[in-house]
């Protein structure tokens, strides 16, 4: 099966098999992106429309858009990654590489805990800031939402820089 990457710590980029994925250009399209993969569960289609769109003439069509689209981008055939169940979202990344959710369970595991090899793996993962680029108007609260993700992230970038930069031999 193709490998799908998203990359998300840096300009918003997937691709499969190493070839980019081309997305449409719509910052409302990246930023669903990248709260679906960051979302620890399935989110309601009403959130979404709060989170993302600021009472337009019709947020539930504009997300149904959207999620085509994001259906074009990131399923395979016979692999459907877009999940809507009822009234809820989610992505099911379980066979993609996401840098991001690679970052995320290094910091659950614990920076410290991590041999030298890893933690360079990890630093190479850092491209930029998280969603470099990436900012909507009036969208306030997905704005809150990226402000801490950016946060989180920064902070996981310099425990990982401070534990290779601690791991160098002193100099004699």
């Amino acid at each position: 099966m193709p490998v799908l990457s998203v990359r998300l710590l840096g300009p918003l980029a997937i691709s499969r098999n190493d070839v980019p994925v081309t997305l449409p250009s719509s910052r409302k399209l990246r930023a669903l992106l990248a709260y679906l993969v960051l979302a620890p569960h399935p989110v309601s289609r009403s959130r979404l429309c709060e989170l993302l769109w600021d009472v337009p003439n019709d947020p539930r069509g504009e997300l149904r858009w959207c999620l085509s689209k994001l259906r074009g981008a990131l399923d395979a055939p016979g692999r459907h990654r877009v999940v809507t169940q009822g009234d809820t979202i989610a992505l099911d990344l379980s066979d993609c590489l996401v840098d991001a959710l690679e970052v995320s369970q290094a910091a659950t595991q614990g920076i410290g805990t991590l041999d030298i090899g890893r933690l360079r793996a990890l630093a190479k993962l850092f491209a930029g800031d998280f969603l470099d680029g990436l900012e909507l108007e009036r969208s306030p609260h997905f704005n809150s939402w990226l402000i801490a993700q950016r946060r989180r992230f920064h902070s996981c970038h310099v425990a990982v820089l401070e534990r290779l930069v601690a791991s160098l031999p002193a100099d004699s």
